[in-house]
């Protein structure tokens, strides 16, 4: 799991040892127990971005297939389904917790590290 934020600072790891403690290792170290966790709030991020390197490449290769065929009309159309097809998104499980001694972390999980730190809190 990444840090991303919280009184741990905004950079480093944190894992889940066999006999079920957590150990956060940022800017300070922490070692904490499934009962010593006051909330957890879990949540997915979307970001969605353009790629421009792709809609420039699928921008030529379309333009000139469609060019072929369908003249001025198939360049434009090339050009919007290139631009179209150029948007991708990325999603990120956050994490956020605190602990009893007031201390706070965000953590960047996959599903599975959700999973484990719902289960850890129980």
């Amino acid at each position: 799991m990444k840090i991303i934020g919280g009184t741990f600072g905004v950079e480093g790891s944190a894992y889940i040892t066999r006999d079920g403690q957590l150990v956060v290792e940022g800017a300070k170290t922490g070692r904490f127990k499934g009962s010593e966790i006051v909330a957890l709030s879990a949540r997915t991020q979307k970001e969605k971005k353009f790629g421009c390197f792709s809609f420039l490449l699928g921008a030529v290769i379309l333009s000139i297939i469609f060019g072929i065929f369908l003249n001025v009309i198939g360049v434009v159309i090339g050009i919007v389904l290139a631009a179209a097809g150029s948007f991708y998104s990325n999603s990120t499980n956050l994490v956020d917790l605190s602990f009893i001694s007031a201390e706070t972390v965000t953590l960047e999980c996959t599903p599975r590290q959700v999973k484990k730190l719902v289960q850890l809190k129980r």
